[in-house]
Order: structure tokens, then sequence, then C-alpha cells
């Protein structure tokens, strides 16, 4: 047995204390790479009462690296949450709201998606977000690129003059569940630190 402040125990501390560095990185990169779970990120009610409304949201930190202190986390994860049009045939809080959770700035100009304009779709149409600033619509289900840069007014030219060289950009698009009691929960990306 080792003693307190030997050479094969310099820390002084008793080995059940000490912290071999390289398992707790690994411990945390194996918990980071397999972590599965939903952030709740408010009520329906609370956060987007209305459909089409949009409401930032923080959630989940990207993951950073080693620092002078140990771990650091990254930036702050900003999520555009859209109220989608609710499923035919249910009622009561909760049952049957869709919401919708994208990146909070648009992937081409940058500009906050929570300005956006909703558009409901309908006869086989997707439920879409177009960028108020710069125009390019997004389908809210796939994050995908409908309609990139229009350029169909002034400040849409400019935008457009400023980002075409960029090309379309998918708009991360998170899978979201209501639950019956109205809370809306995202599921954050892989390698995302909970807090």
């Amino acid at each position: 047995m080792a003693l307190l402040g030997s050479p094969s125990n310099p820390n002084g501390r008793p080995r059940a204390l000490q912290v071999n560095s390289g398992v707790k990185k690994r411990m945390m990169t194996r918990d980071f790479n397999e972590k599965k779970e939903w952030a709740n990120v408010g009520k329906v009610a609370e956060l987007v009462p209305e459909i089409g409304n949009c409401k930032a949201v923080e959630a989940g930190r990207a993951p950073g690296g080693a620092g002078p202190t140990g771990f650091q986390a990254g930036n702050t994860y900003i999520w555009c949450l859209v109220r989608g049009q609710k499923t035919a045939g249910t009622e009561g809080e909760g049952a049957g709201d869709k919401v919708f959770a994208v990146d909070g700035a648009c992937k081409t100009c940058q500009f906050p998606l929570t300005k956006g304009e909703y558009d409901a779709g309908g006869g086989g149409n997707p439920e879409t977000l177009r960028c108020s600033c710069c125009g390019t619509k997004y389908n809210l289900l796939s994050g995908e690129t409908l309609e990139f840069l229009p350029g169909d007014n002034p400040m849409r030219w400019v935008a457009k003059t400023a980002n075409e060289k960029n090309g379309p950009q998918r708009l991360a698009s998170l899978p979201t569940r209501v639950s019956q009691s109205g809370n809306i929960f995202l599921r954050l990306p892989d390698n995302t630190i909970m807090e």
C-alpha cells in the first residue's frame, strides 16, 4: 500500500480519490457520443401560441475541447421554434400540436429566422419558412432549400448579390415532440452537451 505523499502517490491523495484523466476523457467522449436525450424547452402555449409564430430558444452547447482548467463547453445552440398546423381530429392541450425546430439563423444570410414568414403548405406542399431578409425558402420538416435567393425586391436583390456565391445550404431541422401536457421537447444533435 502506497503511503500518502510517497513517490508512488505524489499527490498525497488516497488512490480511490485520484482521477485518471485519460479514463475521464474517454468516459466523457462516450457520454457525448451515446447521449440520446430530449431537451424540454417550454410549453407550446407560452412559446408559440399561434400557428406560424416563431420563437428563439437556447438548448444545448457544442462540445468544446480541453482547456487550461479541464473540459470546456463550446457555444450555446440557438434554435427557432415554429408552430405548425395542428393535426386534424385531435382535441385537448398538447394533443396534435406540431412544432418545428430549425437553426436560429438563415443559412444564406444569417438573418434571425424568428422574423421568418411561415406558409402552411397544403395540397401536398410542405410547411415552409421564408427568410424575411433574403427570401430563401426552407422546408420545415427536412431543412431543404426550396427557393434560393429570389431577388424579388430591392432588399432581397442586395442579399442575393452578397450571398449567391455561397450556394444553397440545408437548415438543421431537429426532431420535436409535444407532450400531452403541452411541453415541447427537442432531440438535440449528437455530441451536444446538455445543461
